[in-house]
């Protein structure tokens, strides 16, 4: 597998970080022999040139001649996938490492994208975010050589009571002008998305002011369905994603309340679960947070602090967060299985870098809960690849054809759901191979 080469000019401390420099091998890629997974089904031995970052043809095995200057994977045995998209991350640490005077935001940013490619996410849209850093973001993974996920980004979030820090990932707004205003400056940042929570805490006027915005200038609406009284709110937006479900202790979704989405033809519901899963997991098991694979990447002192503030974090029952999720956890189930009978379109969104929510497989640990919860593998495979698609409005990675962007994960045969050692795949980002070594 070709490395991707990485140089960090480091800036001096106080000012804006520099531009890394990224190498890679783009010359053509064969895959050779492959199985090409679906929804509808395998297609067996198959052979698939990727030239310039997107798949040139697609062909029986065998009748393919090479060049001399393609790089070739022999893939018998193996399964090509789309790569996954994780429709909701935060480029965080997943818990507390202290107080950092000499943070590195670029080698923060990188481990983290790091973490999420080697799992096979090869998109992301980030939520609640900075604007430095959101800008910070959309710039690293920009360039094809990047070793991260390319992404999507909203800035600060919209919500009530908030206030209005400018290095803050939320913000409140203080009148209609204040809404546009700050509308208008996340566009010009080049962000793609606007997200509310608590839509019926706003000022009418306010609320449409940046739902309006937004619409005008072609950017698009992530509301919150963290509470019952939230969906409500956001489905009256007409948004084109609600993300999470309800996480009160109230066993199930209230009679009706899911209806209005149905007449909604651009909303994907963004489901995340596997989080719930994985916390249950990390309180009943304290040693699966010491697992190597969750620090890949990471500053080792920083590791050493992450992985003791999680133990003392997550094996604390009597903490806020803890209560939270453990009402919450009985409840899950239920509500996914409601958010399925609609049959509306879902996609996968992880909410990784929440406390104990690694991002070195977040993606699986979806997969597998949505198995768990009742669904098949293919639909979990295609709500975390065509969901995603949908979600990021991006045609080029809607499944594995001539003229669809490279971007791919080769898998092992068979694909089985194992927590202690989810697949490994080999991640290819626009034609260019990753490696997970550091």
């Amino acid at each position: 597998m070709v490395c991707l080469v990485l140089v960090i000019v480091s800036a001096a401390r106080g000012a804006e970080p520099s531009p890394p420099i990224f190498e890679c091998d783009r010359s053509p890629l064969l895959l050779r022999g492959i199985d090409i997974w679906s929804p509808e089904g395998i297609s067996r031995k198959r052979d698939v040139l990727v030239v310039d970052g997107v798949i040139e043809f697609i062909g029986k095995s065998g009748k393919t001649r090479t060049e001399k200057d393609w790089r070739v994977i022999e893939g018998k045995g193996q399964l090509l996938l789309p790569g996954f998209v994780d429709a909701h991350t935060h480029f965080v640490f997943p818990g507390s490492v202290g107080d950092r005077p000499n943070a590195e935001p670029v080698a923060d940013a990188l481990a983290f994208g790091r973490q999420l490619l080697a799992s096979g996410v090869t998109r992301a849209r980030v939520h609640l975010d900075t604007l430095a850093h959101a800008k910070l973001l959309l710039d690293l993974a920009s360039d094809p050589c990047a070793p991260m996920p390319l992404l999507q980004v909203g800035g600060p979030a919209f919500i009530p009571g908030a206030g209005n820090d400018e290095r803050s990932p939320v913000w409140d707004v203080t009148s209609v002008d204040d809404a546009i205003a700050k509308v208008r400056r996340e566009h010009d940042l080049g962000f793609q998305w606007i997200a509310i929570h608590d839509a019926h805490k706003f000022p009418v006027d306010s609320r449409d002011a940046i739902v309006r915005t937004a619409r005008q200038l072609g950017m698009r609406i992530l509301s919150s369905g963290y509470t019952q009284a939230e969906v409500a709110s956001s489905l009256a937006l007409r948004p084109d994603t609600v993300d999470y479900l309800d996480v009160s202790a109230t066993p199930e979704y209230a009679p009706g309340l899911l209806d209005p989405a149905r007449a909604q033809p651009q909303l994907t519901w963004v489901v995340r679960v596997g989080i719930h899963e994985r916390y249950r997991a990390f309180q009943e098991n304290p040693s699966l947070m010491d697992a190597p694979r969750n620090y890949e990447f990471m500053n080792a002192t920083e590791a050493t602090t992450l992985r003791e503030g999680l133990h003392k974090t997550l094996t604390d029952r009597g903490s806020e967060h803890s209560k939270r999720m453990d009402g919450a956890y009985p409840t899950i189930r239920r509500k996914f299985e409601q958010l399925r009978a609609l049959g509306m379109p879902l996609a996968m969104g992880t909410d990784v870098g929440s406390p104990g929510h690694f991002h070195r497989d977040a993606i699986w640990w979806e997969i597998e809960t949505w198995v768990k919860y009742g669904a098949t593998l293919d639909q979990a495979l295609t709500a975390a690849t065509l969901g995603g698609a949908r979600v990021m409005g991006d045609r080029e990675i809607e499944g594995i054809h001539a003229g669809t962007r490279a971007d791919l994960l080769l898998c092992p045969q068979p694909l089985t759901l194992d927590r202690s050692a989810f697949p490994d795949c080999r991640v290819i980002r626009g034609g260019v191979l990753f490696t997970a070594a550091p």
